[in-house]
């Protein structure tokens, strides 16, 4: 197979797992699906924090989302390693989002 196709195909299992990323965000963030969050994460969250910590869970996932899916539009159009920084920069930006959702409401 010529590269790329290679690029093609990462470009599209990319684009498919960040959409599955923006997918559950969106659920999270918008629609307050706390049952998508592992329990451990939401004993100590009480009721009147649940939206503003699902809110900001959910920016989290989609920054990661959007990370991956710009990576997999890059792959194919530039086919070289310069196309993985949107998913570092993501995956930085969206497990800081989590994280600080997680260390603010569940103590």
């Amino acid at each position: 197979m010529s590269d790329l196709t290679w690029f093609i195909i990462i470009g599209a299992l990319f684009m498919l797992l960040g959409m599955v990323f923006i997918v559950l965000g969106i659920m999270i963030g918008i629609r307050q699906k706390m049952n998508l969050i592992i329990s451990y994460h939401c004993d100590k969250v009480s009721e009147e924090n649940k939206k503003a910590y699902c809110n900001i869970f959910g920016l989290g996932m989609f920054f990661i989302g959007m990370g991956f899916a710009v990576t997999g539009i890059l792959s194919v159009i530039l086919q070289s390693l310069f196309a993985l920084i949107p998913m570092a920069v993501g995956l930085v930006l969206g497990i800081s989002f989590i994280l600080g959702a997680i260390i603010k409401y569940n103590r």
